[in-house]
C-alpha cells in the first residue's frame, strides 16, 4: 500500500500544512476511531508515539508530491488563513491485500486499461462558465 499527496497549491504553517510522525509507521497498524466526524488514530497512541517521536510539518510548493506509508501518522490543522490549501491524495493497494473490516469492496475491483489515445478523444466540459477551481474569474479567450 502507498499513499501519494500532490499539493495543488503551497502548503503551509500558516495554512495548516500536513504533520506526521516520522517513523510512526514503524509502530504497526494502530486503532482508529472517530473523533467528531473524523475519522483519527487513538489519541492515547499518537500521545505515546510523540514522547518518542518527531512531529514534522510537511510545506510544500504547488505540484509536490509526498509519498508516504498509509500506516503513518498523519493530520492536519484547519487553514485558518486567508491562502487556500488544496491538495490531491491517492492510496494505491495491491488487489491481493484485502482491507480488513472494510465494507468497500471498491480497493479490490481491476482498473479497467483504455488505450493511451483515449486521454486525446475524451471530451469534457467546463464545470462552471463563471470560476475556475481557485474561484478566479476567467480571462477572455482562454479556458
Amino acid at each position: 500500500m502507498l499513499s501519494i499527496m500532490v499539493a495543488i497549491t503551497e502548503a503551509n504553517k500558516g495554512n495548516g500544512c500536513l504533520q506526521v510522525i516520522k517513523g510512526s509507521h514503524k509502530m504497526g497498524r494502530i486503532e482508529h476511531g472517530f473523533s467528531g466526524e473524523q475519522v483519527g488514530a487513538s489519541q492515547h497512541y499518537v500521545d505515546l508515539a510523540l514522547k518518542t517521536m518527531e512531529l514534522v510539518y510537511v510545506e510544500l510548493k504547488a505540484g509536490d508530491a509526498l509519498f508516504f506509508h498509509p500506516n503513518l501518522l498523519h493530520r492536519s490543522e484547519a487553514n485558518l488563513s486567508d491562502r487556500p490549501r488544496w491538495s490531491l491524495i491517492s492510496v494505491y493497494n495491491r488487489s491481493a491485500n484485502v482491507p480488513y473490516n472494510e465494507p468497500s469492496k471498491s480497493s479490490t475491483v481491476p482498473l479497467k486499461m483504455v488505450p493511451d489515445e483515449a486521454l486525446l478523444e475524451w471530451q469534457t466540459k467546463e464545470i462552471s462558465d463563471e470560476a475556475n477551481f481557485f474561484g478566479e474569474r476567467k480571462r477572455s479567450g482562454l479556458k
